[in-house]
């Protein structure tokens, strides 16, 4: 395993935005955005004409299950935060993911190149 010094460059730099993305404590969330438009029964809302009332939710795991957590307008800039947040997470692990692979296949076929030149 190379020291973090000797990643390409493009390696360290994800690793460092991801490093400074939590080593700052920013609140993530696992989730997904879903906006629903609702009708709520009462007569006379404007509901009732097909003019539904729409709502930020958040769509996440509880435990085991799936749930959809309601947002108030007032918590919305944050609940949206948490998910970009965690979105950068996943893709600056991704990232570092594939060239982590990309390294290895490499190693792998230059092995296997030492290996036909020796034979």
């Amino acid at each position: 395993m190379p020291s973090k010094s000797q990643l390409p460059p493009k390696d360290r730099g994800a690793r460092s935005r991801l490093v400074q993305l939590l080593g700052a404590a920013q609140p993530i969330a696992r989730a997904s955005l879903v906006t629903m438009a609702r009708v709520c029964g009462k007569k006379g809302c404007k509901c009732a004409q097909g003019e539904k009332h729409v709502s930020l939710y958040l769509a996440a795991r509880v435990g085991k299950k799936r749930k959809m957590l309601y947002v108030p307008p007032e918590l919305e800039d944050e609940a949206r935060r948490l998910v970009r947040n965690a979105r950068t997470v996943e893709e600056l692990l991704e990232e570092m993911s594939q060239a982590s692979l990309e390294r290895l296949v490499e190693r792998k076929a230059k092995r296997s190149a030492g290996r036909t030149a020796r034979s």
